[in-house]
């Protein structure tokens, strides 16, 4: 879904996969606070199920690489194989080092990547950003 300039953060739809308490409070409260309609799974398995049962489907998923029991690029692998998911924005959280994760992160087919810790002040602005079709690639 891409929206106009204007457009209402409260008819956005979202699911955040991350098993960070810290991360997993910093996304949460944002979504919450922007009005965003927000799941969040903290294991990445079931991932796909929750998507496709979230009505509506969502507009955008944020997607630890680091996850317990899986890594981010088999939870997009699954994603993108999913005939119903395939063209939901996906967006890479990590920490981890961007020069080596940004290449693997595009070539996985992710949509862009916000580098952690994410920035209580510049998060809603990526957001903003995102949803109205422009790349964002930033490690911090």
């Amino acid at each position: 879904m891409v929206f106009a300039p204007n457009f209402d953060f409260t008819k956005v739809s979202a699911l955040a996969v991350e098993d960070d308490a810290g991360g997993m409070a910093i996304i949460g409260v944002m979504m919450r606070h922007l009005g965003m309609k927000a799941y969040i799974n903290t294991t990445g398995e079931g991932v796909v199920e929750l998507a496709r049962a979230m009505k509506p489907l969502p507009d955008i998923i944020f997607l630890d690489i680091n996850l317990p029991r899986t890594t981010g690029y088999d939870v997009i692998k699954a994603i993108r194989a999913d005939e119903k998911l395939k063209k939901v924005l996906v967006i890479a959280v990590t920490a981890q080092d961007a020069d080596v994760e940004i290449p693997k992160c595009r070539a996985a087919g992710f949509d862009g990547y916000i580098g952690k810790p994410i920035s209580r002040s510049r998060f809603p602005r990526q957001l903003k950003r995102i949803l109205s079709g422009e790349p964002v690639w930033e490690t911090y």
